[in-house]
């Protein structure tokens, strides 16, 4: 018989909580490190060997984030910045006298009829200015102690480090010294305790101290330009024209689900309220509801759209630009097309072939060089430089490869007159009804086309590629990008390229110049296998390659110039009811629909 008496179950409570204690206890040996050995110069924690380096003194002018040089180090170490406020009595009782040990020195120098001293003087006006700013609250002054502790497995790895982290203090002019016989406080002094043991500290005004803020800069915010998110550093907005840069190119990397289509729509958006106009290159079909929803057009392009675009149209001319060298320009389009749809470079003899073949087909059309193209109501088609090319000695192979598009099963697509209404704010071509084979075609006839109409009205738009990687899959496809992104500066035009293809895009020939070309480039969730090569290309600490491959949907770093922001893109309740790019979210739409 069992009797369930209450000084029972407390004594089973008690044995719980004394068995949950042993279990912590038991936890806490396992991750511990076995000891600390701490010899003269270094220390050793379990198999790890550590040193700690501190600094002396400083030259009289430090730039702006002359701490990132050591942050941005492919090395291990902990890095304690300790800003203590010192009294401002003290302080200024502290200058007053070393200005009347100055001033006394600078009298009897008088007295002795010396020449004057420049050093003197001068610290005789840096202490009073100092003295001054003080007084007036515009200047502090702190004890700033700087400790740097260095690990490695071999001793001899921690020499190396050593050596090679006070010379580039010593490149600026930085007097630091390894700790010796303090090993002890110099580990509790790195560790996050919030302890100054070690206690070597530097007296510094607090302007001068600012330079110890390890990023060159901290914030993008502009008076003019639109938000797009938050500054997960400080909090602040993030606020920016692109069209303030040098170009107004971006490029936006980020693994499937990392929130880059999110970006980009809010982005159009908030553009749109600012007055641009928006050009976008959809693959899937999901920037569709934005157009209608802000009154633009929605082209979808296919065999069976009944909207066509005609590759051999030629762009208006300025009165200050040259026909000819318009011409030759789009001839070498044409051709980049032609390669696209046959799949491989054309040899020397096709060319000529190919450029004879050209200058007939417009020619038929009374349309040379030198004319005037604004005045032409009709373009040849691809039919019509077909007939041509089998008329031309040894242009039978190639109109035999054009023939699934003049007259096979893709005639449709590249050989029609254009009828597209291009005369919307936002116009989004979709291509999710092409076939994959045909994507490639596609998107760089419908960008050669924008470039045209870029050329004949110069004002500000964006154009959103998204899912570049289809057009650059093709060597003259990747080169047609590259150009358009070379000459966008010249007509106002900004060209977003979106990829979650990263490894790909950084090894073609033409990803990385299209990244040099652009001006802005943000990088969200990377993948691990993918992460050194972008760490790579765009110079990323290891704690920025860190927060990439962990960071949550929406989160990034916006790399603009030289400044560097790691920011949450952020929609309010109404955008986020307009985009609704999750699968989950599209889902319940069609449900809807339906």
């Amino acid at each position: 018989m069992k009797f369930k008496l209450p000084f029972f179950q407390k004594t089973e409570e008690k044995k719980k909580v004394v068995s949950e204690v042993d279990r912590f206890k038991k936890i806490k040996n396992i991750i511990a490190p076995p000891g600390v050995i701490f010899n003269i110069s270094d220390f050793q924690i379990g198999d790890i060997y550590a040193k700690t380096i501190i600094i002396l003194t400083y030259p009289k002018f430090l730039f702006a984030g002359w701490l990132e040089k050591i942050i941005s180090l492919e090395e291990i170490f902990n890095l304690s910045l300790f800003f203590t406020p010192r009294e401002t009595g003290s302080i200024i009782k502290q200058l007053e006298k070393q200005l009347l040990r100055i001033e006394s020195q600078i009298a009897e120098r008088q007295q002795r009829g010396m020449t004057r001293s420049p050093e003197l003087e001068t610290g005789y006006r840096d202490i009073e200015m100092l003295r001054d700013a003080i007084i007036q609250g515009t200047e502090k002054i702190l004890n700033i102690g700087v400790y740097l502790t260095i690990f490695s497995e071999k001793k001899e790895e921690l020499l190396i480090k050593e050596k090679k982290i006070l010379k580039i203090l010593e490149s600026s002019l930085i007097l630091a010294k390894t700790v010796v016989f303090e090993q002890q406080e110099a580990l509790i002094s790195s560790l996050p305790l919030g302890l100054d043991e070690l206690n070597v500290n530097y007296l510094m005004n607090s302007s001068s101290a600012s330079s110890f803020f390890p990023f060159i800069s901290s914030e993008l915010s502009m008076e003019n330009g639109i938000l797009l998110g938050i500054n997960l550093s400080d909090n602040s907005l993030v606020l920016f024209d692109r069209f303030a840069f040098e170009n107004a190119h971006m490029v936006i990397f980020a693994r499937s689900g990392s929130g880059k289509s999110y970006t980009a729509k809010l982005e159009i958006m908030r553009n749109l309220m600012m007055g641009q106009e928006v050009i976008v290159l959809d693959p899937e079909n999901e920037y569709q509801s934005i157009a209608e929803i802000y009154g633009g057009s929605f082209i979808p392009i296919s065999l069976k759209s009944e909207h066509k675009i005609n590759p051999l149209d030629l762009p208006h001319v300025f009165p200050n630009e040259d026909p000819v060298e318009i011409y030759k320009e789009k001839m070498a389009d044409i051709v980049g097309l032609l390669e696209v749809i046959i799949g491989n470079r054309f040899t020397a003899e096709e060319l000529t072939i190919i450029d004879k073949a050209l200058a007939q087909t417009y020619a038929s059309f009374n349309i040379f060089p030198h004319s005037d193209f604004s005045k032409i109501e009709i373009f040849p088609t691809l039919n019509d430089l077909e007939r041509v090319l089998m008329s031309i000695e040894g242009g039978k192979d190639i109109a035999e490869k054009l023939y699934p598009y003049t007259q096979g099963n893709y005639a449709g697509l590249l050989n029609q007159q254009t009828n597209v209404d291009l005369d919307k704010r936002i116009v989004v071509f979709g291509f999710r009804d092409l076939v994959d084979d045909l994507r490639p075609i596609g998107m760089y006839m419908v960008l050669n086309d924008l470039m045209n109409k870029v050329r004949r009205e110069r004002k500000r738009r964006i154009i959103i590629l998204d899912e570049a990687w289809w057009i650059m899959k093709n060597e003259a496809g990747a080169n047609f990008l590259l150009n358009a992104v070379k000459r966008g500066r010249k007509y106002l035009l900004g060209i977003t390229t979106i990829t979650q293809d990263v490894e790909d895009f950084l090894n073609s020939n033409y990803g990385k110049p299209i990244i040099t070309n652009s001006a802005l480039v943000f990088l969200m969730k990377q993948s691990p296998a993918t992460i050194n090569l972008v760490g790579q290309v765009f110079s990323l600490s290891e704690g920025e390659k860190s927060f990439l491959v962990q960071s949550e949907r929406g989160r990034g770093i916006l790399i603009a110039g030289f400044k560097r922001v790691p920011i949450y893109v952020l929609g309010s309740y109404s955008e986020d009811q307009i985009i609704k790019s999750t699968p989950e979210q599209l889902l319940a739409i069609k449900k809807a629909l339906e």
